[in-house]
């Protein structure tokens, strides 16, 4: 072939092997491959660590959410961690994603704000439309008149039917039973208003005006006697049982709050005499007169003590008993339980290196030895009443500590204690044989564990909210006779047959007290909002209340 003619094969070769200067090759996408499976299994973890946390770990309800806690929050951290940086996704969808995410929960902010835990830590949330409870409160007091002096002849009785924390006996049995009550239907609601936070409840300070004329009665009136956050301020207020009128604030510049328990004093108003005593959830122990709220004396238990808070604070409501009144600081400075003068505020006696608990003490005679009892963070303990020298105790305790169920007096050689975080219950029998004290327990159940839920005791049997759920038990074995009723951690009252629980939610149901079977007599919304509260009966009237309102309701009434 001629030279002007190159062979088609290096012709060929020649297109092939000669770059072409001319054009510039076009970019290639970035190519996104997305990785679905560290997500699935990110997701497919977390549905079986809360299976696992429900059926297996948790023990309790109280348990399981809170190993449900990091699990709820930590799976979607991690999502989100997938998402932005592993999920292989483009830079454009992957914004859109977190937007989408953030958009709806912004939303959900601007339509609702935190109100809170349950009594088994799950939050709670209301609209933001609705005033708040500092609103409703302030506009309350806006309509209260500054009450008229109260006349010097008026005397405080001698003898309370609600003086205390959960009635004279400290057990939640009504004693006055009001006579024809239809336990079927929403009793006549009398009042209801806003009050300040916290987990108070009622007692009631009932006075005298003696008549000129011996041959007429004298004049009664009473005193609803409560504990309050108003704002920076914990107060103590009476309102007019009647009328729920305010009768008197007293007020000290302390405020307390933590998440779980919310703001607020936690403790019951003690009457006795002309004396009210106050127990704030700092420690500030108030002796006032119980007719005009002005203050006698007062002291800080905790400092005293030089003991430290509890991480929910004072909420053991004094005893007041002879000439002392006995709280619980707790310390190790053998003061976890001390006796304060109940006129002068001097201290009387103080014992115990034990931490303190959230019950109030209580008065029990075993063996024919009257006794203060403090179930204390370790468990409960018996202190001489005069001279608070430690008699027993007894280990029952939990891993927080948490011991806030009042002891229940059984017979004078018995009583039975219960806690939560699955623990359970307990029968202690005592032993005494003129010098030394000797406890063992006949019987122990996880079958009834009160959280911070006081049980009531109807003969041979003792009722309660076993993690929020009624539970009837034997006393002689231990063994529950039904539980039924998911009431959530509210609180129980014994009014002849009938127990009247406030529920967690606020409403109020009527049951039957019989160890045969769960009878639900009636239930009705009392008032709104979460309550950790015990309900109050005096003179035929049901008191409740919980941190943003309270109500009165007429049991008597046709």
């Amino acid at each position: 072939m001629s030279e002007e003619f190159p062979d088609p094969g290096e012709v060929d070769q020649l297109f092939v092997s000669t770059p072409d200067v001319t054009q510039k090759s076009a970019p290639q996408p970035k190519e996104y491959r997305f990785r679905w499976g560290w997500g699935l299994g990110i997701l497919l973890v977390g549905i079986a660590a809360e299976l696992l946390t429900w059926n297996v770990i948790g023990q309790d309800r109280t348990h399981q959410v809170m190993f449900s806690l990091p699990i709820v929050s930590g799976t979607p951290f991690f999502l989100l961690i997938w998402w932005i940086f592993f999920s292989g996704i483009d830079a454009t969808t992957r914004f859109l994603g977190v937007g989408a995410v953030a958009s709806v929960v912004l939303l959900f902010c601007s339509q609702y704000r935190f109100d809170g835990f349950e009594g088994d830590m799950i939050p709670r949330f209301e609209r933001r439309s609705e005033p708040t409870n500092e609103a409703r409160l302030a506009k309350f007091v806006k309509t209260q008149q500054t009450p008229k002096p109260v006349a010097a002849e008026w005397v405080i009785a001698e003898t309370q039917t609600w003086g205390e924390y959960r009635g004279p006996a400290r057990d939640g049995v009504v004693r006055d039973v009001p006579v024809d009550v239809d336990w079927s239907r929403t009793p006549q609601e009398i009042w209801r208003h806003p009050v300040g936070e916290g987990w108070s409840s009622f007692s009631v300070a009932e006075a005298n005006l003696p008549s000129l004329n011996p041959d007429e009665p004298g004049q009664r009136k009473a005193y609803l006697l409560t504990q309050e956050q108003r704002g920076e301020q914990e107060c103590v207020v009476a309102y007019d049982p009647e009328t729920g009128d305010q009768i008197w604030v007293h007020e000290d510049a302390i405020r307390f709050e933590e998440t779980l328990g919310g703001p607020g004093p936690r403790a019951t108003p003690t009457v006795n005499g002309q004396l009210v005593y106050s127990l704030g959830a700092t420690g500030q122990l108030n002796c006032l007169n119980a007719l005009t709220g002005e203050k006698v004396w007062s002291k800080n238990i905790i400092a005293d003590a030089e003991a430290e808070n509890l991480e929910w604070a004072m909420s053991g409501s004094p005893l007041v008993v002879g000439d002392k009144v006995i709280v619980n600081p707790g310390g190790r400075k053998d003061h976890s339980v001390v006796a304060y003068h109940k006129e002068t505020g001097d201290q009387i006696w103080a014992a115990g290196n034990y931490p303190a608990a959230y019950t109030a003490p209580s008065l029990a005679t075993l063996h024919g030895k009257e006794q203060v009892i403090i179930f204390g963070g370790n468990g409960p303990v018996g202190h001489d009443l005069q001279t608070g020298k430690e008699l027993w105790s007894f280990k029952w305790e939990n891993g927080p500590k948490v011991n806030a169920a009042i002891p229940t007096l059984v017979d004078e050689s018995s009583i039975m204690i219960s806690c939560g975080y699955a623990i359970g219950s307990a029968l202690l029998r005592f032993t005494f044989d003129g010098e030394t004290w000797k406890v063992a327990s006949d019987w122990e159940s996880k079958r009834l564990k009160l959280k911070f839920n006081a049980p009531v005791r109807k003969g041979d049997y003792v009722y309660g909210l076993d993690e929020g759920i009624l539970t009837c038990v034997d006393l002689k074995t231990g063994k529950p006779e039904w539980k039924r009723g998911r009431y959530g951690f509210g609180q129980i009252l014994l009014c002849g047959d009938v127990l009247i629980v406030q529920a967690e939610s606020s409403e109020v149901v009527f049951v039957s007290a019989t160890p045969e079977k769960h009878i639900e007599l009636h239930h009705f919304q009392a008032i709104e909002g979460k309550s950790w509260n015990h309900p109050v009966v005096w003179n035929g009237h049901l008191f409740v209340r919980n941190g943003k309102e309270a109500a009165c309701f007429d049991l008597r009434a046709k």
